[in-house]
């Protein structure tokens, strides 16, 4: 028996288009129930009246016992896309605080929540704080545990510790916090798993055909702690098959864990460093939607960890005479791999895929819209062709980091 204690949201992402009810909690439910259609299931949630029948539904649908506990709203997470942080709304100041519950149980799964807090007690619990502005660490919750794993992210930790410091943060988890497990979320680059007996392992990240990053550290809790309780595995262990199944997550955008040949395709990447490579970003800018996703894409991948030269950001605009295409030239010539826009087919963009293609350098072409004809050249010569944005931006990555880890 697993008890899940977690929020249930509404959820909407612009583009690609998804409209949902999930929410941290509310999707460990789904994950572990379609991993295992056995285990019993109880989650604790924070729901306002006028939304409670929907949720017992779901609560029937999903077979597991639910216990609501009332709150003053429903609150939405929006994305204009995945790589996006998302609009929290009420915003985050502006949300009633609930009226704080308490659970005993055996084995528990607790991600915070943004309405209030649970008091937990358990033999075993995995605890993310799930908060990227105040995590809170699982001593100020009031709980206990005989066995506690925390989960958590480089910038929670950083938030809660004051340093991304490795060691340091080790330190005050173990010591501070009396965790039996630290999972310590690398974002792209995997995981690592320490126990309180000094062993240490790195969690790869997956090599996957889609990307779809909404929830993903949802369903990683949940397989992690279900690996980790009910079935019995070590935390290292544990923490394997929950980046695995996080993976099969990320390329399909369900929760379908038992792959047949799509397993095939999806490899494990041990990336010890984000690469130091630059990223060119190749495409037009000359009006506010070109200028918009030219942004977006620079903050995407950066916000991967990546070194990025962008003519739009590091050279700007200008004319021949003002000699834009020759430092546009000598930016690309330093870099390591383009990631180009084709959409719209800008001459100055080909040019610069051409150039890198007589370079050697590796292009990922993002494009939506063109028709395959307009791709021949392109894919002709080894370009990797990508339809969507964030699969695309995580391709590059992948990519840049096989290079130069050769």
């Amino acid at each position: 028996m697993i008890t899940i204690i977690g929020g249930t949201y509404n959820e909407r992402c612009f583009h690609p288009h998804f409209l949902e009810k999930y929410g941290s909690g509310l999707r460990g439910c789904h994950a572990i129930r379609n991993l295992d259609a056995d285990i019993n299931i109880t989650f604790h949630t924070y729901i306002p009246d006028f939304e409670k029948s929907n949720l017992e539904v779901l609560g029937n649908y999903l077979k597991m016992s639910l216990i609501t506990h009332k709150s003053e709203q429903i609150i939405g997470f929006y994305y204009d896309h995945p790589m996006r942080k998302p609009i929290i709304s009420p915003r985050p100041d502006l949300i009633v605080k609930a009226e704080d519950f308490s659970v005993e149980a055996e084995h528990i799964i607790y991600y915070g929540m943004m309405e209030g807090n649970a008091r937990v007690k358990g033999k075993k619990v995995v605890y993310d704080p799930q908060s990227p502005v105040r995590p809170m660490p699982f001593s100020e919750t009031k709980s206990e545990a005989e066995e506690l794993a925390m989960v958590i992210n480089r910038q929670e930790a950083f938030l809660i510790v004051g340093t991304y410091d490795e060691e340091v943060i080790k330190k005050h988890f173990f010591e501070e916090e009396k965790v039996s497990v630290l999972v310590l979320k690398m974002g792209p680059k995997g995981a690592k798993v320490f126990t309180a007996d000094g062993h240490e392992t790195i969690i790869p990240v997956y090599k996957t055909q889609s990307v779809w990053p909404i929830g993903s550290g949802d369903v990683f809790v949940a397989m992690f702690g279900y690996h980790w309780m009910s079935a019995g595995l070590s935390p290292h262990e544990a923490a394997e098959k929950a980046s695995f199944m996080t993976a099969l997550y990320c390329n399909s955008h369900n929760f379908r864990f038992k792959p047949a040949k799509v397993a095939e395709s999806i490899q494990p990447l041990k990336i010890k460093d984000f690469p130091k490579g630059k990223v060119y970003l190749a495409g037009p800018f000359f009006d506010l939607s070109e200028k918009w996703l030219i942004n977006e894409l620079y903050y995407g991948l950066k916000g991967l960890g990546l070194n990025v030269f962008s003519p739009m950001h590091d050279v700007g605009e200008g004319t021949v005479q003002d000699g834009v295409a020759q430092k546009d030239i000598d930016g690309l010539e330093e870099c390591k791999i383009v990631f180009a826009v084709v959409d719209g087919l800008d001459s100055g963009t080909l040019f610069e895929i051409g150039y890198a293609k007589k370079m050697n350098i590796p292009v990922i072409a993002y494009v939506e819209s063109e028709p395959p004809a307009a791709l021949v050249m392109l894919a002709g010569t080894m370009c990797l062709i990508e339809s969507d944005m964030t699969t695309a931006l995580y391709k590059c990555l992948w990519l840049l980091a096989e290079k130069e880890n050769e």
